[in-house]
């Protein structure tokens, strides 16, 4: 895993000596996490999801430190314990699809393979034509988009088509959502703050 953490390590350094928006949230990842622990081992699991997608997202990843996450992640995929979200949400038909088609590995965090104090960074893959219903949280967040296209709505913007490549921020607070097309999407997420409370989904 070697190979991932530095590939993280690289995203951060230079999308925090950037003008993006996100740039504060990269310079708090690059303080928080400890990147000289040699990283706990995981227990991998692959999903189906992960065999459908994973490999599909990273082909459409960009020449970018996102990309080269990306692919320094498939290159250690034999090492990923991936996982699904909203546990507590099974069987509600709103997020059914949602459960069927997104899934996630941790990186850094409390509970990370690389120790992290009041934040979390992972990978998601989310499948096509899937929505991730607008939610809230009290964590600020920052996105970025390894491989795929994806739409995006933040607070009342209107939705926005987002390539490979591209960078997202959430402030504290501020509705987003998230709906797939004809591409599976692979992104990096991070929560910078308050990582033990819960988001809130908002059903219209």
């Amino acid at each position: 895993m070697e190979r991932t953490i530095q590939a993280l390590r690289r995203l951060s350094e230079t999308v925090a000596q950037s003008d993006h928006e996100a740039a504060p949230g990269f310079e708090r990842i690059l303080e928080r996490v400890d990147w000289s622990a040699p990283g706990l081992p995981y227990k991998p699991q692959d999903l189906p999801v992960v065999e459908k997608y994973f490999k599909q997202c990273v082909d459409l990843a960009g020449d970018s430190p996102l990309g080269d996450l990306g692919r320094a992640l498939y290159a250690d995929a034999e090492y990923l314990e991936w996982f699904t979200m909203y546990q507590s949400y099974v069987g509600d038909e709103r997020l059914d699809k949602l459960h069927e088609n997104y899934v996630l590995v941790r990186l850094a965090g409390p509970e990370g393979s690389w120790y992290a104090d009041d934040l979390t960074t992972a990978i998601t893959i989310q499948g096509p034509h899937t929505f991730y219903p607008p939610h809230a949280h009290r964590q600020r967040e920052v996105y970025g988009v390894i491989g795929g296209n994806a739409e995006w709505q933040r607070g009342a913007e209107p939705w926005v088509s987002r390539p490979s490549g591209d960078m997202i921020y959430h402030p504290s607070g501020i509705r987003h959502a998230i709906q797939t097309r004809d591409e599976p999407l692979l992104a990096f997420a991070s929560w910078l703050d308050f990582v033990t409370d819960a988001p809130a989904f908002v059903w219209d």
